[in-house]
């Protein structure tokens, strides 16, 4: 109950406190940008031929500041691939409030959709187990700050969503179509490219490498050559500092964020030699799992540590980026509470869920406070399914063939 109403409590707050962001930005007030914003100075951008410029600091700033009246104090940098821009070319014809509601509006129909695709993969799972989970999935700081500040991670989602599912169903080449929509945030596909490498699902990859590849070069050729050396020094500089445009390393959600929080200080040498030892042991423990067995158990538990290990490995990594644990938190909660498991599990898997819930809230807030701590949620969660996936190892279920090359069978794909 104390859980209960501690949720209960943080999700009034947050939805409180989003609702009241939310206006500032829309109404343009002083100091109230989103990362939407990034987005959208970089369409325009794109659109009005200025496409060479994505990367330079001092020409981001202004335009943000140009199309966004209200005023702020740092401009946000534009760390992503250069068709992510003209990807949002379109919207920003549109005065920015307009586009901002309706890029929002977008947001909140995809992660309504997400969900119930989640839904349909926990359809074993005793209702009332099913339903908090959709509903915390829905109101968890992750997923209502993606919405509310017009981050791209639910597209993210859907990517490695629709992977997991048509590669359950032995449809590989769509499966790779459907991971190219991870290539708007490239670093978060990292996990599942190695787990597909490992399994060698040539095609899985050769659709993702065919498709992804040119999506990835052709924009930058048509946007000017110098934009490709342009990207690669954002990239390089991300990890060491800001440069003239804010990056928020205290806040993030790995062991930099902590770090940075604890020390107040960005130097590489402070947070980098224990951010590779966490990416090692994570790497390490992955490809443990991934050696260890087959069947569609297994894989359910080895396509999971795949969505998670970005966020163990990544340098640049801010909550709303949490939002694809959605997959892997569905994912165990189907085998932990399946058609045969006792009873005494439900009550264990709901404080579970509420906890996790309320520190999905609590640790962000905290990390503005002064303090970013959800690099050990993080990895205690990565920790957890690694060292124990629920229902074990399953060696030959049915669902998952062992050899990517030989086609599994599709009588439960789901």
């Amino acid at each position: 109950m104390a859980l209960a109403a501690a949720a209960i409590g943080a999700a009034a707050a947050t939805i409180a406190i989003f609702s009241f962001v939310l206006g500032r930005i829309a109404t343009n007030a002083y100091g109230a940008t989103g990362d939407f914003l990034d987005f959208y100075a970089a369409g325009y951008l794109a659109r009005t031929g200025q496409g060479a410029h994505l990367y330079d600091p001092a020409v981001i700033d202004a335009t943000q500041r140009f199309l966004y009246p209200g005023g702020f104090d740092e401009a946000i940098g534009f760390p992503f691939p250069v068709f992510v821009a003209w990807l949002f070319a379109p919207i920003s014809r549109l005065p920015f409030t307009a586009a901002y509601v309706l890029y929002m509006a977008i947001m909140a129909a995809l992660l309504i959709g997400l969900l119930c695709l989640l839904g349909r993969q926990l359809s074993d799972v005793p209702k009332p187990a099913r339903w908090l989970f959709l509903t915390c999935a829905a109101l968890a700081l992750p997923s209502l700050a993606t919405v509310v500040f017009g981050q791209v991670d639910l597209i993210v989602l859907a990517g490695l969503l629709g992977g997991y599912l048509l590669l359950r169903a032995d449809r590989r080449a769509l499966a790779g179509l459907s991971l190219c929509l991870v290539l708007v945030k490239p670093h978060l596909l990292l996990g599942v490219a190695l787990l597909l490498l490992w399994r060698r699902d040539w095609r899985t990859i050769g659709v993702l490498a065919a498709v992804g590849v040119p999506l990835l070069i052709l924009p930058v050729l048509l946007t000017g050559p110098a934009a490709l050396a342009d990207y690669a020094r954002e990239l390089i500089a991300d990890p060491g500092s800001g440069r003239e445009l804010s990056v928020n390393g205290d806040v993030m959600a790995n062991w930099r964020g902590f770090i940075v929080s604890a020390t107040n200080s960005d130097r590489l040498i402070f947070w980098v030699p224990g951010a590779l030892v966490i990416a090692a042991g994570a790497t390490a423990a992955a490809l443990s799992r991934w050696r260890s067995a087959a069947g569609a158990v297994a894989f359910d538990r080895d396509y999971s540590l795949a969505v998670l290990l970005p966020l163990l490995v990544s340098p640049h990594l801010h909550s709303q980026s949490l939002v694809v644990g959605l997959l892997p938190a569905a994912l165990v909660l189907r085998a932990y509470l399946g058609p045969s498991a006792p009873p005494e599990r439900r009550g264990r898997a709901v404080n579970v869920m509420l906890l996790t819930y309320t520190l999905l809230f609590a640790l962000p807030f905290l990390a503005t406070q002064g303090l970013s701590l959800t690099v050990f949620l993080v990895v205690g969660g990565y920790l957890a399914l690694s060292l124990r996936w629920p229902g074990g190892d399953t060696a030959g279920a049915q669902g998952f063939s062992a050899e990517p090359d030989r086609a599994p069978s599709r009588a439960r794909a789901a």
